[in-house]
């Protein structure tokens, strides 16, 4: 900056000069204010050996005044006229009783005429008046039921003086100015130390957060103002502890209480013509505070065991507030609110780091709960996927009258409505299954995005500025805020999701393997394969680098193996006990066609297949499967002659039987020239046969 150079403003910085500029002109500032610093320690510093040595020079005046005024005083005595018999004589006791019974019933009325103005101060000025006279009217023979109706009234109007006192002390919107007016009216009344009222404040402030947060759990606004309760207590106290308070105190003791101009010039007192009437003691008597000298880490230690003391009331009402919310979202804008309340004064108030650190160890272990409740709930939709089922209700087809003919008014809710309950396998509880598992998946995409947005706010806006020796604490704790923390809350969501994934690839492994050891209940079967198909490709499409569910890929072959074996086993039974019988004469056949028994059978296994396992289990590999168990019954030589008539038939049961790519089913073995027109019949009527095409 050049010299002759002034700015006013931040702005005029930024909008005069380049921002490599701007920051030389800070730095040059910044070390102009370190210079001008130390230049002002100096000065005062002599400045202040100054002012000890004139108020030395002070003390010696006034010693030396002292024995002059002594010596003059002497002097005066020794010269005095001759004492005459006319001198005033003190006031008859009589006058003196009614005298001071008609101003204490006078401070009685100015008392509480000065509570409705709030005039706390004076009116604890004249209570103490008022408890002087008391006690010298107690000193004479007085009616006892007239002294002690008056003193049931003062102490009434005592206890209410206090009650404003404590709630001017315990208002966040009190001014230091009416805060110290209100100590040093409960230091006149209760006639304690300061230290003893700013213990009593202190103990007030923290009964006012006990209660306020009683309530934390069913009102969440109420920790945020509990925290800036504690904040702006802690800003008073250290605003108290100063000058303001010992010198109100100090002018307090300066003269006697009756010589104050603002008791003097209340009219319902009428002191002007009472004053001289009544007691000496009263009329000269002065309060006195009981002092004890702190040092600046005593009443720091205070300030801190208040504030850790406060804090842990507040963070107790944190942690039962936060143990009915279990929405991340919630959690970390509460989070949000409350740094926003306690960044601005983080620096200059003390306790503040201790603060931080509890909330946000409660906060993290309530993140790291919801996070744990949220894999956990996998646990539940896993078992309500691998629970067995019942009985299936007939279903309709797709092509029934009652759906075909539907207006079209209906716009085809009903058909759609009959395609999604066939994708479904018409379960109930899988489709409500499968509904949780995409909320559940919805909830954790929600929460993982939650915290990384962490990452974005800027923490450092909101924090207060710092000095030069606290700018590293704030660059800390604004990566801790931001990015630290939300690597620590993703990476264990990340960790915990993975053992959830893992805990729902055995339960689905075990749940197969006890089936596939034996079972005989193939609808368990056919729904935990259901239940595979629909949860692992909503898992593997949100949550792809998390886990490969190998073990489930290897162990659906089995439970397909399973179903296929059912399935040749209803068709064994259906086809084979009609015998050879009822078979149609291999003459009647027309030439280049299978025979009503083939063409029966492969009608029967799709029957079968459809009545097993719908239309949605039939994977490719779940259909492959059937064909190789089927071909194995069908052309073992034992039962060929219940399923083929002649070679035809055979030629054709094996196309439709074959499994592409795979050679063993190939047909180029059968000799005969009906073989490739089999194959052409098969490719002419396999639509026919939907689940096996």
């Amino acid at each position: 900056m050049e010299p002759g150079t002034s700015i006013t403003t931040w702005q005029q910085a930024f909008e005069e000069y380049r921002i490599p500029t701007t920051r030389a002109i800070e730095k040059q500032l910044k070390s102009t204010a370190a210079r001008d610093k130390e230049k002002l320690r100096t000065l005062v510093g002599g400045s202040y050996r100054e002012l000890l040595a004139t108020s030395e020079s002070i003390v010696v005046l006034d010693s030396m005044t002292k024995v002059t005024e002594e010596h003059l005083s002497t002097m005066g005595h020794n010269c005095r006229p001759p004492i005459q018999n006319l001198a005033t004589k003190s006031p008859e006791t009589k006058h003196l009783v009614l005298a001071e019974l008609r101003l204490l019933q006078r401070c009685c009325a100015t008392v509480a005429t000065t509570l409705r103005a709030q005039r706390i101060l004076l009116c604890s000025q004249i209570l103490v008046v008022a408890r002087l006279l008391l006690k010298s009217l107690g000193e004479h023979q007085l009616p006892a039921n007239s002294l002690d109706l008056l003193r049931n009234k003062v102490s009434l109007l005592r206890r209410q003086l206090l009650r404003q006192v404590d709630a001017k002390l315990i208002s966040p919107l009190s001014q230091v100015s009416q805060l110290v007016e209100a100590l040093c009216s409960y230091c006149l009344v209760t006639s304690v130390s300061s230290d003893d009222a700013l213990g009593h404040l202190h103990q007030l402030r923290l009964d006012k957060m006990r209660r306020t947060l009683s309530n934390a759990s069913t009102h969440g606004n109420t920790i945020h103002e509990a925290l800036r309760y504690q904040l702006i207590s802690l800003q008073t106290f250290k605003a108290l502890v100063g000058r303001p308070l010992v010198e109100a105190m100090t002018n307090l003791q300066k003269r006697p209480i009756l010589t104050d101009q603002a008791l003097r010039n209340l009219e319902t007192l009428d002191l002007d013509r009472t004053i001289s009437v009544i007691s000496s003691d009263i009329q000269s008597f002065v309060p006195y505070f009981k002092r004890s000298a702190l040092s600046p880490k005593d009443i720091q230690a205070k300030l801190e065991t208040w504030s850790e003391e406060a804090s842990r009331v507040l963070v107790a009402a944190l942690d039962a507030y936060l143990r009915d919310l279990e929405n991340t979202v919630l959690v970390l804008n509460l989070r949000k609110d409350l740094y926003t309340i306690l960044l601005p004064s983080y620096f200059s108030t003390l306790g503040s780091s201790n603060m931080h650190n509890q909330m946000r160890n409660v906060l993290s272990k309530k993140l790291q709960s919801i996070c744990l409740g949220q894999v956990k709930q996998l646990k539940d939709i896993t078992s309500s996927l691998t629970e067995g089922v019942g009985e299936h209700p007939k279903i309709k087809s797709l092509w029934d009258g009652d759906i075909t003919q539907a207006g079209a008014n209906t716009r085809g809710s009903r058909a759609i409505k009959q395609v999604k309950s066939r994708h479904t396998g018409h379960h109930t509880s899988l489709a409500k299954a499968t509904r949780s598992l995409e909320k559940w998946v919805s909830s954790i995409k929600i929460t993982e995005f939650s915290f990384t947005e962490l990452s974005k706010t800027s923490w450092r806006d909101l924090m207060e500025e710092p000095d030069e020796e606290d700018e590293q604490e704030s660059i800390e704790l604004s990566k801790q805020l931001g990015m630290t923390d939300a690597e620590n809350h993703v990476g264990f969501l990340q960790e915990s999701l993975r053992e959830g994934l893992s805990t729902y690839e055995t339960s689905i492994v075990e749940a197969a393997t006890r089936l596939s050891s034996g079972s005989s209940d193939i609808e368990k079967a056919v729904a935990l394969i259901r239940s595979i198909r629909m949860s692992i490709a909503t898992l593997q499409d949100a949550f792809p680098k998390h886990m490969a569910f190998e073990k489930i890929h290897e162990i659906i072959p089995r439970l397909h193996e399973i179903v296929a074996g059912e399935v040749v086993r209803r068709l064994s039974q259906m086809s084979e006990r009609r015998g050879k019988s009822a078979v149609s004469k291999q003459e009647s056949l027309p030439e280049d066609m299978p025979s009503p028994k083939t063409f029966s059978t492969l009608r029967r296994l799709c029957e079968v297949m459809f009545d097993i396992g719908g239309t949605d289990i039939w994977s490719t590999s779940g259909v492959a499967k059937v064909k190789n168990q089927v071909q194995a019954r069908v052309f073992d030589a034992e039962h060929k002659a219940a399923y083929v008539m002649n070679e035809f038939d055979e030629a054709y049961l094996r196309a439709a039987l074959n499994v592409a790519g795979n050679p063993s089913d190939d047909t180029s073995h059968l000799a005969g020239p009906q073989t490739q027109a089999a194959q052409d019949y098969w490719g002419r009527t396999k639509l026919l046969f939907g689940l096996l095409s």
